[in-house]
């Protein structure tokens, strides 16, 4: 056991506090630091924070883990004082800064641990940090709670998108809203039927609704209902690409029956051709050299391919009033093919053609969704999988930017 100067005691950077004495174990890398209270500290009730000069007595020694020194994991070693309260008139524990009660680990080494988990897996921060993986989610999940709490950004979302992704197998869905404009996600709730959304928008609240000037979604009647009782002002656009995924599902529809009815020899030419069918432009000359060869084998393919091109000057149109003679004419052709997949298509888009024709005003679209949801998914695989959705939320809402970085906050008792 050795002896410290008052430099260490700055660096150890606890008010009040020094450090009396060391132990070293070369065998663990660990060094434990064993601590006092200088002359002249004041105890707080930790209650209702009353100073007083004096000590009733100490409790047993405690040993919690702070953040590593010079490559040795680091122990505190010291005993907390009791004292007796004015105010509370009862004896009670002193308050204490840079731990909580009934913690083993001090504040500051809780921060550093959740900063880690902003980047890395829970199982790797704890396998770095020589500690259990249990420990490591709870102080980050607390973290993040916090952060939530105290730290979440609440801009005025003018362009909101509201999108669905997978949470669990067997068709288990989340509902997730997006600041358009910000590309953040701002909520998440557990579900996508009419109560789920509308739950999310009453926690939002009267003010952050009135703000939202156009709604981003896809045809789902469910949101379409909350949004007409909770955002009646702002206008309800329908997401172009959902749009194009409906197109390419009767494009699809239209491949698989006709593939069907071919015979042995025909179908060997649309094997394999799906994408070659759906992109949008072919660029080497054996690729638009197929692709003729199928139109020229089966008619009500050509059909279905040529539908789609015609398509595309849909949203190309200037305005909507251009865009709804487009979609006008684009629908009687395709009830003029005879094509069952692209009649119904069509029903679909003149029942919606409202809310697919607003995206020429506001020129919206759910776009940033693909990138964000990648982000999810990447964040699942990282930690094969969460058991704790609460949890998954929250570490989604950090991933997009909701909460400021680590190094920008504080505990919110020293705030």
């Amino acid at each position: 056991m050795l002896s410290t100067g008052n430099n260490i005691d700055e660096l150890l950077g606890l008010s009040g506090w020094k450090i009396e004495k060391y132990e070293l174990d070369e065998n663990s890398s660990t060094v434990y630091l064993y601590l006092s209270p200088e002359i002249g500290y004041t105890y707080e009730c930790l209650h209702c924070r009353t100073g007083v000069l004096f000590c009733h007595d100490h409790s047993a020694p405690r040993k919690i883990r702070d953040l590593s020194l010079w490559g040795y994991s680091c122990f505190l070693v010291f005993s907390r004082g009791r004292i007796y309260c004015p105010e509370c008139k009862r004896v009670v524990m002193e308050h204490l800064d840079w731990v909580e009660p009934y913690q083993r680990q001090t504040t500051r080494y809780e921060k550093y641990v959740a900063g880690l988990c902003d980047y890395m897996p829970v199982m790797d921060v704890a396998e770095i940090e020589g500690t259990g993986k249990n420990l490591v989610y709870r102080m980050d999940k607390k973290w993040l709670e916090w952060r939530n709490e105290m730290y979440k950004r609440n801009d005025p979302v003018r362009h909101l998108g509201i999108d669905e992704i997978a949470v669990k197998k067997n068709h288990k869905y989340a509902t997730v809203f997006y600041d358009l404009d910000r590309s953040r996600v701002i909520g998440l709730v557990k579900g996508r039927k009419q109560r789920d959304v509308s739950s999310f928008f009453r926690r939002w609240g009267k003010e952050n609704c009135r703000n939202v000037e156009a709604v981003c979604t896809d045809l789902w009647s469910a949101f379409h209902n909350s949004i007409n009782i909770y955002l009646k002002q702002a206008q309800l656009v329908f997401d172009k690409f959902h749009i194009f995924k409906y197109l390419s599902d009767a494009l699809e529809d239209v491949r698989r029956t006709e593939q069907n009815i071919l015979n042995e020899e025909d179908k060997k030419l649309l094997k394999g051709c799906r994408w070659l069918i759906l992109k949008r432009k072919l660029t080497r000359y054996k690729d638009k050299q197929k692709l003729r060869e199928i139109m020229a084998l089966n008619e009500n393919i050509m059909k279905a391919i040529l539908l789609k091109e015609a398509f595309y000057q849909f949203y190309e149109a200037s305005n909507a009033e251009e865009a709804m003679l487009i979609l006008k004419e684009w629908t009687d052709q395709c009830t003029e093919s005879g094509l069952a997949p692209f009649k119904k298509l069509a029903r679909r888009l003149n029942r919606w053609k409202s809310g697919i024709l607003a995206f020429f005003e506001t020129r919206i679209s759910n776009g940033i969704s693909e990138g964000i949801n990648n982000k999810i998914k990447v964040i699942k695989r990282r930690s094969y999988g969460f058991h704790d959705e609460r949890y998954f939320f929250l570490k989604i809402l950090n991933a997009t930017g909701m909460f400021p970085n680590m190094q920008e906050i504080a505990h919110p008792r020293n705030s």
